[in-house]
């Protein structure tokens, strides 16, 4: 069963997560793209339920809960892995005033970024390949837009007041997209997949 978007911020509300889905998301995202799974999602929980500040009884009191964050990471890893590339971040859909989907994006870059930093700190700084460097770039210069103040979000993309709907919807589109594939060409550069070698003809 496919978990919704809704369902999952039900759970982080049960858990008292003080973070919004979408940088919950993003931090699952960006250790994936940059950690052995099994590493990753140990980070990952210690860091969710840090930020909810649950110590170990209450951890034990809600096993669904976590079980329902077990199987949406599970649900993401399939998903950065599916062939079909139809992986995508998790944000608000349509129906969600724009200017609240281009903030939830923000977020999502922030917890990608901070995901990757954590790798990064844990494999002694070593530098980043230089594709994957300008995409943590653009993301930490769309997760620093401010709507509000009409920020640059990325290579000259600007929401000002004075955009109709239907320009704002582009931008965003725009946003969106560059966001969903920079997150999979991290993950292709980081945590490449090893061709499973052949045996020869006997």
């Amino acid at each position: 069963m496919t978990l919704s978007n809704q369902s999952i911020v039900a759970v982080l509300e049960r858990l008292d997560v003080p973070l919004p889905l979408s940088e919950v998301h993003g931090l699952c995202c960006g250790l994936l793209c940059s950690l052995p799974s099994a590493a990753a999602k140990t980070r990952w929980f210690t860091e969710v339920l840090d930020a909810a500040s649950l110590g170990a009884e209450s951890v034990a009191a809600r096993s669904s809960e976590l079980k329902s964050l077990d199987e949406w990471f599970t649900q993401t890893l399939n998903a950065l892995h599916d062939t079909d590339m139809e992986f995508m971040p998790a944000v608000p859909d349509e129906a969600t005033p724009v200017s609240y989907r281009i903030r939830a994006l923000g977020d999502y870059c922030s917890g990608f970024t901070y995901g990757v930093g954590i790798a990064l700190s844990q494999r002694g700084q070593k530098p980043l390949p230089e594709n994957t460097r300008e995409i943590i770039e653009d993301f930490q210069a769309i997760e620093a837009a401010d709507d509000e103040e009409n920020a640059d979000l990325y290579a000259g993309a600007v929401v000002s007041d004075t955009d109709s709907d239907e320009q704002r919807e582009s931008i965003y589109s725009e946003l969106l997209e560059y966001v969903r594939v920079g997150v999979l060409l991290v993950l292709e550069e980081l945590r490449p997949v090893t061709p499973v070698a052949q045996e020869k003809p006997s």
